[in-house]
């Protein structure tokens, strides 16, 4: 496929008797496959294209062994909906896949991918994806949102940025690989990012600077490149170092300045574009976005020495190891590549964040202690406004054969934990 010169590759006062009222925490919710959308300018001067970019993994499709290997076969819509719901266009065909061996087929690594694209108007959309499996018919759907942009402008504009997983020369040519998924934390070493500048003011040269921001917007890293520029449409590759970046969610900002700014000016970017990224070591739960947070949040599960053993690691690279090497010991299935245990803590964590926080983070409330040990209760017994008494809230355990008071003494919804947890701490408990 070749799309511009480069080539993709393939509240009542009364008692409260519920059951279970505290959500049962999902488990880690892994993307079936991977999606990426991003515009471009057209053609054509009224529209924009979208190229849609899908990667299904080898474990969600049904291989079926042949004379010569193993097969699978899968139905692939893509529908571009306006901001309205209405369809505006509508792809479907069907791909097969074809490996030699078993192993393949199991393999982490394995994958289909493919690209469609689209002309459409300037706006917002939802990109709808459904992936069914032709053996199963079982199908799994993505919905993501993305606003195109109007590239029709007589300035300087550039498009969306696109991840690449691997860039290759040949000659003058450059192909590439798009890394779908916006993780770039198993990309060794470095990763590129491509996205079009489109020169109408017909510069000679402009400099892009590119800004790494972390979750609190702060700047972790600052790359400039100066690039010579022909009129129109213009391809730029820029290289991004990875090894520096610690686990967590980032956003890249690229600005394109004049090389020579007037005195005065320095600071007037001609365009800017953004895309953010996520950088997840092998290994962990998608819930881990910072090594040094996650290793703290093992305290209900880890003993003092083994805490200690994490916390004085002296890089992100050997904290990782031995956060890996503490949980390894505590997988349930050490066969096979997920660690249920490790991803059902950090699922109870993710929950307890965003349901016990206070003044606090939810994990560290007494709430959120029990809730992550234990897990969810049997029964939650809520009283908010019972006259003589504080509110509370009593969660029953039945196979503890345990309950624990929570007592909100402050009327803020703080409620402190007022039955002893020791004893049955140590019991059996998921």
């Amino acid at each position: 496929m070749t799309s511009v010169g480069w080539t993709v590759v393939a509240l009542v006062s009364v008692l409260h008797l519920t059951s279970a009222q505290v959500e049962v925490a999902p488990k880690e919710e892994i993307p079936p496959y991977y999606v990426d959308a991003i515009s471009f300018a057209s053609s054509t001067s009224q529209h924009s294209r979208v190229d849609v970019f899908v990667q299904i993994p080898y474990r969600i499709l049904a291989f079926v062994k042949k004379e010569d290997g193993y097969r699978a076969s899968y139905e692939i819509t893509i529908d571009v909906l306006d901001s309205t719901g209405k369809l505006c266009n509508e792809k479907v065909w069907t791909e097969d896949v074809k490996v030699e061996t078993f192993e393949q087929t199991v393999s982490s690594q394995g994958y289909s991918l493919v690209q469609r694209s689209f002309e459409v108007f300037p706006g917002l959309y939802s990109i709808m994806t459904i992936v069914r499996d032709e053996e199963t018919r079982q199908s799994q759907r993505i919905l993501q949102k993305l606003r195109v942009s109007d590239y029709s402008g007589s300035q300087l504009l550039l498009s969306d940025i696109m991840l690449v997983n691997r860039l290759n020369l040949s000659g003058e040519r450059k192909s590439i690989v798009p890394n779908v998924s916006p993780n770039v934390g198993l990309i060794p070493d470095a990763f590129h990012i491509f996205f079009e500048a489109y020169n109408e003011p017909k510069l000679d040269s402009v400099k892009f600077v590119i800004d790494i921001l972390d979750q609190k917007k702060e700047r972790t890293a600052q790359i400039e490149q100066v690039q010579k520029l022909s009129p129109g449409r213009n391809q730029v590759f820029m290289r991004i170092e990875n090894e520096s970046l610690s686990v967590g969610d980032y956003t890249l900002l690229v600005r394109a300045f004049a090389p020579v700014q007037p005195e005065g000016q320095e600071n007037q970017s001609l365009a800017v574009t953004s895309r953010s990224f996520i950088v997840r070591w092998k290994g962990l739960p998608a819930a881990v976005k910072d090594i040094d947070i996650a290793i703290e949040q093992c305290v209900y599960e880890a003993k003092s020495s083994e805490m200690s053993h994490m916390r004085e690691a002296n890089t992100p690279e050997e904290k990782q190891k031995r956060f890996l090497e503490f949980w390894k010991k505590r997988d349930p299935n050490p066969s096979t590549p997920r660690n249920e245990k490790m991803e059902s803590y950090f699922a109870r964590v993710e929950y307890a964040n965003k349901t016990f926080k206070h003044y606090i983070e939810g994990w560290r409330t007494d709430m959120g202690m029990v809730y992550i040990i234990f897990g969810p209760p049997n029964n939650v017994e809520r009283h908010p406004f019972d006259i003589d008494s504080k509110p509370y809230e009593v969660w029953t355990y039945y196979t503890l054969n345990h309950s624990f008071e929570f007592v909100d003494n402050s009327g803020f919804g703080d409620y402190r934990l007022t039955t002893p947890i020791w004893e049955v701490w140590e019991r059996p408990h998921d």
